[in-house]
């Protein structure tokens, strides 16, 4: 992952603030920083957020996790608690669940998996859902989690349904990037 920094996200609902709990400063890269994912944010503090939070880099003070802004999950969903964070992209077409690679399993755990598999169900509307541990990608559909593996950054994930002697079929791949 490079720096975050989807479309402006909206605020903080209500009742919810990040606190303590900086899951996004640990699982995502931050090229501003030369900060690699899956590692700890130096500006870090450990129960009190960022150290350079006035000067934070713009990917930093525009990202808000899905937990943050929406009221629909509950403190269960907190990053720091579930062990990965969610956010959306491609103008909200793609779900995105990045996983604390020390946890690489959180994602399966209950309540967690049926949720995300209920959520997938948009993939019948050309929405995608792709879990990231570290490098590796899994795009998660109703009826199958399909495992890509490592993902080159230099490549581009697609995915979604074709149909197969009448019945819609998913599929996920990789592209080399025509760039």
């Amino acid at each position: 992952m490079t720096d975050v920094a989807p479309a402006p996200a909206p605020g903080p609902a209500p009742g919810k603030a990040c606190g303590s709990c900086g899951m996004c400063c640990k699982v995502l890269a931050i090229d501003e920083l030369n900060k690699r994912d899956g590692v700890w944010c130096g500006h870090f503090k450990k129960g009190g957020g960022c150290g350079s939070y006035e000067t934070r880099p713009g990917a930093c003070r525009g990202f808000h996790c899905l937990w943050l802004t929406s009221e629909k999950l509950d403190d269960a969903w907190r990053p720091d608690k579930a062990g990965f964070l969610m956010y959306s992209d491609r103008d909200g077409k793609r779900l995105n669940v990045v996983v604390d690679p020390g946890k690489p399993a959180a994602w399966k755990r209950e309540p967690y998996y049926r949720r995300i598999k209920a959520m997938s169900q948009r993939a019948y509307d050309g929405y995608e859902l792709v879990v990231c541990v570290g490098d590796r990608r899994t795009v998660v559909f109703p009826t199958e989690d399909v495992e890509l593996g490592v993902l080159n950054p230099g490549h581009k994930l697609v995915s979604g349904y074709v149909n197969r002697d009448g019945a819609q079929v998913p599929f996920a791949m990789v592209l080399s990037d025509a760039e």
